[in-house]
Formats: structure tokens, sequence, C-alpha cells
């Protein structure tokens, strides 16, 4: 989840005579966990544009993902994970080839699995051996 603060927004919305949408020059991570940089296609006005999505959440990720379509599309998806996820100590930028969701057999908890470019696989939770995951489904595949 992102944190703003009224003393970091840009009332470029306002000038604009768009009261609705809200610019901000930052914004606060509420904690250390894995987030989504998505950069996606779409067509406005007969116009194909770009813009990129910072999620947080792999709920709206999901969204995002049913939504996809002729007017809507994915061109890109990066994982920025902390060091303690990554094991380099510092946060870190890589390429999601997929993004897999399965369950812990023990715990019946859902797992999602960050699955990058470079062969490495993430998960939030301690490391689980793939003998102990159930009912593996791919959410995203690049």
């Amino acid at each position: 989840m992102l944190v703003t603060y009224a003393q970091a927004e840009v009332p470029l919305g306002l000038m604009a005579g768009k009261s609705e949408i809200r610019h901000w020059r930052y914004a606060e991570l509420s904690f250390a966990s894995i987030w989504l940089y998505v950069s996606i296609g779409y067509v406005r006005s007969g116009l194909q544009r770009q813009c990129t999505l910072l999620m947080p959440e792999l709920r709206e990720f999901e969204q995002l993902l049913n939504d996809c379509g002729d007017a809507l599309w994915i061109d890109d998806v990066m994982v920025v994970s902390p060091g303690d996820v990554n094991d380099s100590g510092a946060w870190m930028m890589e390429r999601l080839v997929a993004l897999e969701e399965a369950v812990d057999k023990q715990t019946g908890e859902f797992v999602y699995i960050y699955v990058l470019d470079n062969g490495r696989r993430y998960t939030e939770s301690e490391l689980i051996q793939s003998d102990e995951l159930q009912d593996q489904r791919v959410l995203y595949q690049r």
C-alpha cells in the first residue's frame, strides 16, 4: 500500500480542471514487500498510449490482467523486491516472466511465486519446496 501526504500533492489536476485526478511528488511504501512496476499500453480517443503503474497489491494486478484486451495490454512487468527477499541487502528491480499461485499443503495458504528472467524465483514467505505445493496456476506469463 502507498501512503500520500498533503504537502507532496501537486495541484495539476485542479489546474487542468480535472479535480478527480490527483498528482503527488512522492508516496511512501507502507511496508517493505514486493511490488510491481507495470508498463501498460492502451488506446484512448483512437490514439495508442503508454503509462506505468506502481502496484503493491497483487489483487489489483490480477484485476488489470482480467481487464486486458484490444484496448489495454501489458507491455512489461518488473518486480521490485526488498533486500531480505532478494538476498542482496538492498532493493532491486528485475523483469518478471511469470507469476504463479500455489497452495502450501501444510498450511493451506496461497503462495505467490515470482519467476524472473534470470531464472530466480521469489516468494514473500519462507522458501517452500515445490513438493509442498499443490494446485499451481499461472496468473501471468510474459
